[in-house]
């Protein structure tokens, strides 16, 4: 949601067509571009000079990153730096990038953003969207350097909540658990991640816009009380959702991550933010959405 008084515009090239796809139409307020992020040439005279640019555009997904590293890597790397370019002239007051927690590596646990953000071996093509988004970070900042552009850049740690589409094990699960369908999980279900409620995220964008002392830095965003092992979240999944279709072990594409959770010391410091929803809330908000759909 945007603040009162300001208009969004959305640049976006369908490849998930979430509203479609889950069945509703997009907010009234809300302006749809359709472009692709690798020719801003084209649809950048479609948005005008914005004051703030969140830059959420990528290709993500372990699938994809496994069948299509080529397209991740230009949409993600490439992408970035031609929109960089674009915006140049338009001098916008902010611009947001949206990094990711991958660029800590295979070891996340209790990460800070002034650890170091190494990238796995090139011959796992797990690590394009990680290698990606590493590059997009350093050019953004090398961009604030050189043009004086204002930037803030943001880590999120497995965003989850209504309406989301792609993959992701929170949306995965719900989905089959209000279907009464066994939740498939892939390796031993060992691995552990926190997980962050798409309206705290939301809240974070837009603390970290308002706060002009927090720009000119990178924030993990994310919720550490939230952290369980994938076994544990689909087996509380299960449960919430009265469903006793049991869970399925299968195995893994490739090389997991054991264990993801962020410090978000510095996000509090620098806006007085702190996740709000816990788990098992967001996971009862998500399950009505799923159950809605299925009704």
């Amino acid at each position: 949601m945007a603040p009162e008084g300001c208009s969004v515009v959305a640049l976006d090239n369908g490849t998930r067509d979430c509203f479609a796809a889950l069945g509703v139409e997009g907010p009234p307020a809300l302006k749809f571009v359709d472009g692709d992020l690798r020719d801003p040439a084209a649809w950048l005279p479609d948005i005008g000079s914005p004051s703030v640019v969140v830059h959420c555009a990528a290709l993500a997904g372990v699938s994809t990153y496994y069948g299509n590293p080529t397209s991740v890597l230009e949409v993600n790397g490439v992408g970035t730096a031609r929109l960089l370019s674009a915006l140049e002239p338009l001098r916008p007051d902010l611009f947001v990038n949206l990094s990711t927690s991958e660029v800590y590596g295979p070891h996340a646990e209790g990460v800070r953003e002034s650890d170091l953000t190494p990238i796995g071996p090139v011959s796992d093509a797990r690590w394009s969207y990680a290698a990606s988004k590493v590059f997009a970070e350093h050019l953004v900042f090398a961009t604030a350097r050189s043009s004086g552009l204002p930037v803030v850049s943001m880590r999120p740690f497995n965003v989850y909540g209504p309406g989301q589409v792609g993959e992701g094990a929170v949306r995965n699960f719900c989905a089959r658990a209000v279907a009464g369908e066994a939740l498939q999980v892939t390796g031993d279900g060992s691995p552990t991640r926190a997980w962050l409620y798409v309206s705290d995220f939301i809240a974070a964008v837009l603390a970290l816009a308002e706060q002009t002392g927090a720009w000119g830095s990178t924030y993990n965003v994310g919720n550490p009380e939230a952290r369980v092992s994938t076994l544990e979240l689909a087996t509380l999944i299960n449960e919430l959702a009265l469903s006793d279709a049991g869970v399925e072990l299968t195995p893994h594409p490739g090389v997991d991550v054991l264990h993801r959770w962020p410090r978000i010391d510095a996000l509090h410091s620098a806006t007085g933010w702190r996740p709000e929803v816990g788990l098992e809330d967001g996971l009862r908000r998500t399950l009505e959405f799923w159950r809605a759909r299925e009704r």
